[in-house]
C-alpha cells in the first residue's frame, strides 16, 4: 500500500487498461503477438480486450464500498456522502469535460447542425449519452462507460445501505437483475442489442462482485485476521481466478466468428467473469507476497495511476495517427506492410502514455490535491496483510 492505495487492486486496474488500450491499438495495426519459442499467442487479450471495462466496474464496486464496509464492521463513523460525491466528482468530471472540449474544438467530433451538437453535448454532460443509440458511442467511444459509472454512483447510497445489511441477498439480487436485463436484450429486437448491453443494469453483477470483495476483505481484516494469514489458500484462489479469467478470454476469442460475436457471449458469460474477478481480487489481497508483488509491479502501478486519462485519450490519439498516415506506410493497405504494423504501435503507445501522464499529473492530480486539502477527516481503514490501507 502506498499513498492510501491498495497495490494489488491497482495491479488489476493496470491489467484492465492494458486490455482496453491493446484492443484499440490492435484494431488499427492488426499486429499479433506470439511468444517465441513456445508458439503461445496472446491474441485473446486484445481481441477480447473489451472485457477490461467490466474489470474497471469490478474495481469501482470494491473501491466505493470498502470504506463503508470497514466503518460498519469496525464500529466507526463512515465517510459522509458529501465527501463521497466530492471525491468522485473531482476525480471524474474535470478530465471528462477536458476531453470533450478538446475533441470538439479540434474537430475530432463534428456535427451536421447546431441542434445535433447541443443534444450530444447535453446528453454527455448529464451522463445519459449511453441511453441513446445516436450518442452512446459519440465524441469518443470509451465515454459510454462513464455514463454507467455515474449512474451507478447515483444509486450507490441505496445499494450500499442494502449491501451492508444483507450482503449476500443484495449481491444475488444485483446478479439476477443483470442477467435478467441481458436475457431481455438477447430475446428482444437486436437492432439495439449492443447499445442495450451498454446500460447500467447489464453490468450490475460486476459492481456486485467488487462490493462483495470489499465486504469480505473488510470482514476478514476486522473480524477474522487469522484467516488472512492463510496465504497458500488465498494464493491458490488468486491463481484460480486468473486461470478462469484466461479461459474465459480464450473462449471469447474462440467465438469471434460467431454472428454478433461479443454480444451473445456477454449475455452468457458476464457473471462467470464477475466470479473470476472476485477470486482474483480477494485472493490477491491476502496472497503470498511474491504473488502480490508480481501483480503490483511498477509498470502496472504506473499504468493504474494514469489509467483514467489513458482510457479517455488513447483512442482519439490512435485514430488521428491512422488518419494522418503516421507513421507512413509503403503499401496501399498498411496491413500488408509488417513494418508499419509494428511501427504504428511504437508511435501510438508512447504518445498515448505521454498525453495521459501529462493530463494526470498536470491537470487531474492538482485538482484532487485541492479537494483533499478541503475534505473532511476520514477513518483509518483496513489492514492489508500486516500493513495498513488508508484511503481508496
Amino acid at each position: 500500500m502506498k499513498d492510501g492505495r491498495i497495490a494489488v487492486i491497482d495491479g488489476l486496474r493496470g491489467i484492465a487498461i492494458v486490455m482496453v488500450v491493446w484492443l484499440h491499438v490492435w484494431g488499427i495495426s492488426w499486429q499479433s503477438v506470439v511468444i517465441p519459442g513456445i508458439n503461445f499467442s496472446l491474441q485473446p487479450i486484445p481481441e477480447a480486450g473489451f472485457i477490461g471495462v467490466p474489470l474497471f466496474f469490478f474495481i469501482s464496486g470494491f473501491v466505493l464500498l470498502l470504506p463503508f464496509a470497514h466503518a460498519r464492521l469496525a464500529g466507526r463513523t463512515p465517510p459522509t456522502w458529501k465527501h463521497f460525491y466530492l471525491r468522485r466528482g473531482l476525480k471524474i468530471v474535470p478530465s471528462y469535460l477536458l476531453v470533450i472540449a478538446v475533441l470538439i474544438a479540434v474537430g475530432f467530433q463534428t456535427y451536421p447542425n447546431l441542434g445535433a451538437a447541443l443534444r450530444d453535448v447535453a446528453f454527455h454532460l448529464l451522463f445519459i449519452h449511453n441511453w441513446f443509440a445516436a450518442t452512446y458511442e459519440s465524441i469518443t467511444v470509451p465515454l459510454w462507460s462513464l455514463g454507467v459509472e455515474i449512474q451507478f454512483y447515483l444509486l450507490f447510497p441505496l445499494l450500499a445501505i442494502a449491501f451492508l445489511r444483507m450482503p449476500l441477498v443484495t449481491t444475488l439480487a444485483m446478479v439476477a437483475i443483470a442477467n435478467g436485463w441481458r436475457i431481455w436484450c438477447l430475446l428482444s429486437n437486436h437492432y439495439f442489442f449492443e447499445q442495450r448491453l451498454a446500460q447500467l443494469p447489464a453490468h450490475l453483477d460486476f459492481f456486485a462482485a467488487g462490493m462483495l470483495c470489499a465486504f469480505v476483505y473488510a470482514w476478514i481484516a476486522v473480524k477474522r485476521p487469522a484467516l488472512g494469514e492463510r496465504k497458500a489458500w488465498f494464493s491458490l484462489l488468486m491463481l484460480a481466478g486468473f486461470l478462469g479469467f484466461w479461459l474465459l478470454l480464450s473462449d471469447c476469442y474462440a467465438h469471434r466468428y460467431d454472428p454478433e460475436w461479443a454480444q451473445p457471449w456477454n449475455v452468457q458469460h458476464r457473471t462467470l467473469l464477475a466470479i473470476a474477478f472476485f477470486a482474483m481480487g480477494i485472493g490477491a489481497l491476502f496472497a503470498a507476497r511474491p504473488l502480490q508483488r508480481a501483480l503490483a509491479n511498477p509498470l502496472l502501478i504506473f499504468l493504474a495511476a494514469i489509467s483514467y486519462n489513458l482510457y479517455l485519450w488513447h483512442l482519439p490519439i490512435v485514430l488521428e495517427l491512422r488518419k494522418h498516415h503516421i507513421p507512413p506506410y509503403a503499401t496501399a493497405d498498411p496491413h500488408n506492410d509488417p513494418g508499419w504494423m509494428l511501427a504504428f504501435q511504437f508511435a501510438a503507445l508512447p504518445l498515448a502514455l505521454a498525453v495521459a501522464a501529462i493530463v494526470t499529473y498536470g491537470f487531474e492530480q492538482p485538482i484532487l490535491r485541492l479537494g483533499k486539502r478541503r475534505r473532511e477527516t476520514r477513518p483509518t481503514a483496513v489492514p492489508i496483510a500486516p500493513e495498513t490501507l488508508a484511503e481508496t
